[in-house]
């Protein structure tokens, strides 16, 4: 149970809330300009770890005291300590988001001999004269008046700062910032004033205090680039990424947010959870193994024992560099997965323990247009993966695996057919009739063709291979053109429409295959532009674009909805993806290469024991 208290200082009283589990204590420090209420779900977490836990109200904020004067980071890094040494708090962890990570590492850098392990989230890392121009740019709070207007606008401020605002999420923001106008402003002005790199050299230097980054892969932090000047100056601290969560980790990402405070702190080397990371090496990503202990779920997250993954162009271009991923390193890779539910997080209602459920690419896109944090929910490029025993993911990211499916089978869907899927129906509104020129016979490229054979489309196969075409034909491909023998294609692919064109080409190439795209369309065709297989890049000729009324679709993957869609087109058409290989789990390197080389559907792994 959550109980709150009141610390005294010899500035004033601290506030704040705590929990008792009978372990060692974290101590949790907030960011601007919320209070320590926002650490609640965290509380619970850790109490359930078997931890005690303290979450303070930084001076200026909640119920505590507002600072006189001007005080430094040292300011309230002393109250803080004075805080929990009226508690009787001797050594604690330290986990601190946004404004509480400048004063948490003044607290490691003052007293390390009490500070067992540093957990920072949000690291505001600039020059002089970067932090001065950030600290103008973010302004003051506005001054009272007695219409009220200053209530409106700070509404208006706190919902502008969340690129999917969450209406409890705003309300705690705004209350917030209506409370602690002043104390936002002195906060701010003795962190912008801080030298953050000297006080974490100081504090990595003494080598008494472990430290690691906890970080949102959509904070604000992350996207400007602060967290990559910190992994450039300290190379050796340890970095992991959550799922997205603007300026709120800790209550949108409770459960990863909570899980790497406590692995940090434990510091198990677990076996029962097998786990592939990607890490750095010198020309792309090695595959390691990073076996660890089974998850344990976070509100709205599910466990799930996986049994099967699959491989994706995509997976193949995040370790040779081709496919971004904001420099993180030592994450689990993959983003399709398929398994049985082990166990649900609070608020959970959607599955149970034994459900069969397969992943979604995007973890927190339902449907409509994507978002930025959509888009940065997906799985498996440095953030969050799929490759382990045991994964967490969100209630908003799991579908049920269809009747008679085998895991295999379901684990192919996520990335590949979602994205055909996207390409042809949901962007391209594909018909019956409609000639569809697909490249290749990978993936994607046969789920286009199974839903356009199914949709009583005419799908053309473009390959290097006439067995891969042959083997096309007899999936519903209604003639093929060998892309080796027919350099410039278009032409051929033309006479195979009378003449007219085709509707729909699924262009998997990139730069080397985007002209004969557009010249074999027909007028008002569709280009879906998806994959890079001949590098990414190309130009565009919007003439042909203009004259023949062609429609160009980026395709990017797809919603929960169009998984759904799929899932029950698939059913009702009696269709299921077509696998190349089943590897084991000790053949990871194998399963790499062999889709590397160009397999005719997709390449699963089996996760069996």
């Amino acid at each position: 149970m959550i109980s709150k208290f009141y610390a005294q200082t010899d500035a004033g009283q601290v506030h704040g809330r705590q929990v008792q589990g009978g372990g060692e204590t974290v101590v949790l420090l907030h960011r601007t300009p919320v209070s320590s209420a926002g650490f609640e779900p965290v509380l619970c977490m850790l109490a359930e770890a078997g931890f005690s836990a303290v979450a303070l109200d930084t001076p200026g904020f909640g119920a505590s005291f507002l600072p006189d004067g001007t005080p430094r980071t040292t300011d309230y890094a002393r109250w803080i300590l004075q805080a929990l040494d009226s508690l009787g708090i001797a050594s604690f962890h330290l986990a601190a988001h946004h404004t509480g990570s400048h004063f948490a590492a003044e607290m490691a850098a003052s007293v390390p001999d009490r500070v067992l392990s540093l957990t920072l989230s949000g690291i505001l890392l600039a020059p002089p004269d970067e932090r001065c121009t950030l600290r103008t740019e973010i302004g003051r709070a506005p001054a009272l008046d007695a219409d009220g207007a200053y209530f409106a606008g700070t509404y208006r401020q706190m919902k502008g700062l969340f690129l999917d605002p969450v209406p409890d999420l705003v309300h705690a923001e705004a209350l917030g910032a209506l409370v602690s106008g002043r104390g936002r402003d002195l906060a701010f002005d003795a962190i912008f004033d801080q030298d953050f790199a000297a006080v974490m050299r100081m504090v990595i230097a003494a080598g008494r205090v472990p430290v690691q980054v906890v970080q949102a892969v959509d904070d604000p932090l992350t996207l400007n680039g602060m967290l990559s000047r910190f992994r450039d100056m300290f190379p050796k601290v340890p970095v992991t990424i959550t799922g997205p969560a603007f300026l709120a980790t800790p209550e949108r990402q409770t459960g990863a947010f909570t899980r790497a405070i406590t692995s940090f702190i434990k510091r198990e080397k677990g076996m029962d959870n097998r786990r592939y990371n990607l890490v750095r090496g010198d020309g792309g990503y090695d595959l390691t193994r990073t076996d660890g202990s089974i998850p344990v779920p976070g509100p709205g997250e599910v466990v799930v024992r996986v049994r099967a993954v699959s491989l994706n162009r995509r997976d193949l271009g995040v370790r040779d560099l081709s496919y971004p991923v904001n420099g993180a390193d030592n994450f689990t890779p993959l983003s399709d997965a398929a398994g049985d539910v082990v166990v649900v997080g609070s608020g959970v209602t959607a599955f149970k323990p034994g459900d069969r459920v397969m992943s979604t690419f995007f973890q927190n896109y339902p449907g409509g247009r994507p978002t930025l944090p959509a888009v940065m929910s997906s799985l498996g490029a440095g953030g969050p993966g799929v490759f382990a025993d045991y994964v967490v993911l969100a209630e908003t990211g799991l579908l049920h695996i269809p009747d008679g499916w085998t895991y295999e089978e379901a684990a192919c869907i996520p990335c590949a057919g979602v994205t055909a899927w996207s390409a042809l129906k949901t962007l391209g509104g594909l018909q019956s009739g409609d000639h569809v020129a697909i490249l290749g016979t990978g993936g994607v490229a046969l789920f286009a063709l199974q839903i356009a054979a199914a949709s009583g489309a005419r799908p053309i196969i473009l390959s290097s291979s006439a067995d891969k075409i042959d083997r096309a034909k007899k999936l519903g491909a209604v003639d093929g053109v060998n892309y080796r023998d027919h350099p410039q294609w278009a032409e051929p692919v033309r006479k195979l429409t009378g003449g007219m064109g085709v509707n729909h080409v699924v262009e998997l190439g990139g730069v080397g295959t985007l002209a004969n795209s557009i010249a074999c369309l027909g007028l008002g065709g569709h280009l879906a532009l998806i994959g890079a297989l001949d590098g990414f890049g190309g130009q565009i000729d919007a003439l042909p674009l203009i004259f023949s009324a062609l429609r160009v679709s980026a395709v990017l993957v797809g919603s929960r909805q169009d998984h759904r869609d799929l899932l029950e087109f698939m059913v009702a058409h009696g269709i299921k993806p077509i696998i190349d290989r089943v590897f084991t789990f000790g053949e990871a390197e194998a399963a790499y290469r062999h889709a590397a080389g160009g397999a005719f559907g997709k390449v699963a792994i089996t996760l069996a024991e």
